[in-house]
Formats: C-alpha cells, structure tokens, sequence
C-alpha cells in the first residue's frame, strides 16, 4: 500500500510539472511575440527620429537662408535713408 501512496504521488508531481512546463512555454511564446512586437515598435519609432533629425536640418537651413535675405533687406533699406 505505501508504495501505491508513494507512486500516486510520483504520478501528481509529474502532471505538476507538465502542466507547469507547459505554461512556461505558452509564457515564453507570449514574450517572445511582445518582444518582436517592441522591436518592430523601436525600428518604427528610429526611423521617424530621423525623418524629425532631417527636417530640423531644413528647417535650420531655410533659417540661415531667411536671415541672409533679412540682411539683403535690412542693408538695402539702411542705403536708401
């Protein structure tokens, strides 16, 4: 009889850790697809960073470019007084 309790026991600790090792799967499955989903995320987020970096680019470039017709005004006008 102490050998039934001690197998039926064997037994329930095995599907414990079956169970237990098929969450775990599920779980690394799961976290696996967030992290594909995070990096796609990431790489979408880099490429709209430099889309941000180049139009700060031009907009530092018309910048320069209206200061130097500001200017043109500003001496053709200081000229004529």
């Amino acid at each position: 009889m102490a050998m039934d309790a001690v197998l039926k026991q064997l037994e329930s600790r095995i599907e414990e850790l079956v169970s237990a090792f098929g969450e775990s799967k599920k779980r690394e499955a799961d976290l696996a697809a967030q992290v594909k989903k995070l990096g796609q995320q990431l790489a979408s987020e880099s490429a709209l960073g430099d889309r941000v970096s180049e139009f700060e680019k031009q907009r530092d470039e018309l910048g320069e470019r209206l200061e130097k017709v500001l200017k043109l005004i500003d001496d053709t006008l200081a000229k004529t007084d």
